[in-house]
């Protein structure tokens, strides 16, 4: 399994996860890259090989046996906000069409190798996405203030900074701080920090950690939080996850 995290969106690949019927803050894009993974929308279960899901759209997913290249969007960002407008319309969900998921497959397939260098995997994504014929070119970079929280967190994972250290290390009031930080990354910063602790706790696990030395180290009060966090978020459990699982915070 192979994972990066960028500041408003997460790409995945695996042939094994399957998810119970969850809800989640960012939009899901899935393509299969050898079959058709299994998704359930509207209460009943399809196999459309890929489709776009709404923010806070009920949906169980199985790609048990496909490698699936999965990815969340953060619908608050430029590209989340072009791809609800252009693409879904106000719908739940898209099904992509047979020719759209040969593009993005064939674009994205080759960052599933362990030896991808994050800078290439994200040109493959972005390029991934243009596909839908969305501009993909407009973010814009973050200023030195939220740049330098942006390299904290992802240098320095645990323990997980509190507002305050944020603020400190912005100079920012915490006020300031959370506009400046939703202006340039597209999301609410305690949003964006609940999503890194989750997948520190993810990487945590990946190096052998217990599922209680993971949630506390990623700042939850238990394993218990972890789970109900990793199941809001996702639809599955920590321990669904493999122990040889290389994620890239880009």
């Amino acid at each position: 399994m192979r994972g990066y995290l960028w500041a408003t969106e997460f790409l995945v690949f695996s042939d094994f996860l399957v998810a119970s019927p969850h809800v989640h803050s960012a939009m899901q894009l899935h393509v299969g890259l050898d079959g058709a993974p299994r998704v359930q929308l509207g209460g009943d279960w399809h196999t459309p090989r890929g489709a776009l899901i709404n923010t806070d759209t009920v949906h169980a997913f199985d790609c048990a046996g496909c490698t699936t290249a999965i990815g969340w969007i953060e619908v608050e960002s430029q590209i989340g906000r072009e791809l609800r407008a252009r693409v879904l319309e106000g719908r739940p969900y898209a099904v992509l069409d047979a020719d759209l998921c040969d593009a993005i497959a064939s674009e994205i397939g080759p960052a599933r190798e362990q030896e991808t260098e994050c800078a290439d995997a994200y040109r493959r994504w972005r390029s991934s996405l243009a596909k839908f014929g969305i501009d993909v070119d407009r973010d814009r970079p973050p200023d030195a203030r939220i740049a330098a929280v942006l390299d904290h967190l992802r240098t320095t994972p645990w323990p997980p900074p509190s507002i305050d250290d944020l603020t400190r290390l912005a100079h920012l009031s915490e006020s300031r701080l959370q506009h400046v930080f939703r202006e340039q990354v597209g999301v609410p910063i305690r949003r964006y920090l609940l999503w890194h602790r989750y997948l520190t706790a993810l990487r945590l696990l990946a190096e052998g950690r217990s599922a209680t030395e993971a949630a506390h180290a990623a700042g939850f009060s238990d394993s218990a939080h972890l789970t109900r966090t990793a199941v809001q978020l996702n639809g599955f459990t920590p321990t669904k996850m493999p122990f040889k699982f290389w994620l890239s915070n880009c």
